[in-house]
């Protein structure tokens, strides 16, 4: 059969085949000729809004759309507002004020470097802004010795008006793009000479200049502006869930621009940039500062004033109009995706409306999954177990629960693991949900014999387990041991009896890289119920073993690595 018969081939086969296709490749076969476009429909499963009128306009024309608007059965608000400013001088990302223009006022008000990275690494302002004075001019090696001058040398970053801020924030989204790539690499076996292998110098020389960067940004910042001041996408949002019948998901994430050049969604804004644009990477939601511990402190909720609270724009706006308008929704979803942030615990008090909101959610009829991560208040006493306890146990339908929260410092868990964890059971109400089916938890503080209590009480409903990035206060803080005696338990005493648990482990988290981490599911099964090794090293060493697991980024889940 030739290329031109397959053309003419009865649109429902056209249909079953498009109906096995990611909806990138469905929008690719859909323009490859005439007859697909007619002959298949365009699918509009899901929506993406945001504080940027293109994203508001896309919305409002699928939710007005006669035919598309029954298809949608999920929305993703992009909470990731872009920075105006300074981090570290306006504090709160996507607001704090006009757009920073002066570059001399906003990098004096604090003395201090105008963007870090939320982790580890930071670009100095002297290196960047060209006040450092290169003494190894004739230095050609283009690896990881001196990222700050490769940059300098680019056409793009060494010369251009634009605010001091904007400049560094640009920088760290390089950087920060140049050692996932080089990650892979380095796995893939490339070399230099590779030619997908790219410098900081080529990553700082394949874009537009700066100051062109700089004056679109300023578009999108008064886009921004102007949405946000008349609440345009509150009104969208609140339109969407009377036009979509068939809505049963809502994802709040800070993640959506993923990283530089490589987005998570392909919102309508994101997919309207000029290619190759630099910008820094919003997060929306608090991140820590280079200056402070890796976890995330939360300030009271009921001290703080509008504007700060206005930090969580996207969550607020969710809530509030899903408990107080009628909806279908079965499934929420606040995710991070790995990255340092959350919501803010302190709002689990019962005298905040955020708080009202998001039980009177949870108390829906049939309302069957939820995804949560929270910050915490300073310390682990602090967090509102029983505030979270009550909340949770509203929700009788549930069937799946992902619970995490931005952890400790793990330098400082390790030269102190006397920490009394608070039971799992004061949390989680897991007599209260009978039809649970996935359980998820990650970054939490725990006690071995507490975790294997908690697993052994869980319905016999559940099927899978996930647990990622826990501390354990009474072994070292290993998995090995665990596994061995949850094996034990499995075996011995009969844990699990009625039906096998698919058990999964997140481990190795890469600070550096937010989002990319070790997931070991299938050896883990094979260890517990088969004849197969543990999968971790003996303590002290705290690595799984080689070839165990395989690396996933959860801010590129399209791209696959090896083990």
């Amino acid at each position: 059969m030739t290329s031109t018969t397959l053309i003419f081939l009865p649109p429902e086969l056209w249909q079953e085949i498009a109906s096995y296709l990611t909806n990138l490749d469905f929008k690719s076969m859909r323009l490859a000729a005439k007859q697909f476009s007619s002959a298949v429909d365009l699918r509009f499963q899901r929506v993406f809004l945001s504080a940027n009128p293109l994203n508001i306009e896309v919305f409002r024309a699928v939710a007005d759309h006669e035919r598309f608007r029954h298809q949608v059965k999920e929305i993703i608000w992009d909470d990731a507002r872009l920075p105006r400013g300074s981090r570290k001088s306006r504090y709160l990302p996507g607001f704090g004020g006009p757009l920073v223009t002066d570059e001399d006022a906003s990098d004096n008000e604090t003395g201090l470097p105008s963007f870090q990275r939320p982790y580890g690494r930071w670009w100095p302002l002297e290196y960047i802004c060209g006040e450092y004075e290169d003494t190894d001019e004739n230095y050609e090696d283009e690896d990881d010795r001196d990222h700050y001058t490769q940059l300098r040398k680019c056409s793009n970053f060494g010369k251009g008006v634009c605010p001091r801020w904007f400049k560094v924030g640009c920088a760290a989204s390089v950087e920060d793009a140049y050692w996932r790539q080089k990650f892979d690499d380095g796995m893939a076996g490339l070399d230099r000479e590779h030619p997908d292998y790219k410098s900081v110098k080529k990553l700082g020389s394949i874009g537009h200049p700066l100051t062109t960067c700089w004056q679109f940004y300023q578009y999108l910042i008064r886009q921004q502006e102007y949405v946000l001041a008349f609440r345009c996408d509150e009104e969208a949002f609140i339109h969407g869930l009377k036009q979509f019948p068939a809505l049963t998901k809502v994802t709040v994430t800070s993640a959506a621009h993923g990283f530089l050049f490589n987005p998570l969604y392909q919102t309508p804004m994101i997919r309207s940039l000029p290619e190759g644009l630099y910008y820094p990477m919003p997060r929306g939601w608090p991140i820590p500062h280079s200056n402070q511990a890796f976890e995330v402190w939360s300030l009271p909720w009921k001290r703080l004033d509008e504007r700060q609270k206005e930090q969580f724009h996207g969550f607020r706006i969710v809530t509030r109009a899903l408990a107080e308008q009628k909806n279908n929704l079965v499934e929420f979803s606040a995710e991070s995706r790995l990255l340092r942030t959350g919501l803010n615990c302190t709002m689990l008090d019962d005298t905040c409306e955020e708080y009202h909101h998001l039980a009177t959610l949870l108390k829906k009829p049939r309302f069957r999954r939820l995804d949560l991560c929270f910050t915490l208040a300073g310390t682990w006493y602090s967090f509102p177990h029983k505030k979270l306890h009550d909340i949770l146990r509203g929700a009788r339908d549930l069937q799946e629960l992902g619970f995490a929260t931005t952890g400790y410092d793990m330098d400082d868990e390790r030269k102190d693991l006397n920490v009394t964890p608070v039971p799992l059971k004061a949390m989680f109400p897991i007599e209260s949900w009978p039809k649970l089916q996935h359980f998820e938890l990650s970054r939490f503080i725990v006690r071995e014999s507490d975790l294997i209590s908690f697993l052994s009480e869980l319905p016999v409903t559940v099927r899978s387990v996930k647990l990622s990035f826990l501390t354990f206060v009474d072994n070292g803080n290993h998995w090995h041991p665990f596994l061995e005696k949850l094996r034990k338990a499995i075996r011995e005493n009969r844990l699990w009896s009625d039906r096998r648990r698919n058990v999964t482990v997140g481990c190795m988290q890469d600070r550096s890289l937010p989002g990319r981490a070790r997931w070991i599911g299938k050896e883990v099964d094979e260890f517990l119920y088969g004849d197969g090794e543990n999968p971790f090293c003996d303590p002290p060493i705290e690595h799984p073993k080689g070839g165990y697991g395989s690396f996933k980024d959860l801010l590129d889940p399209s791209r696959v690595f090896p083990r």
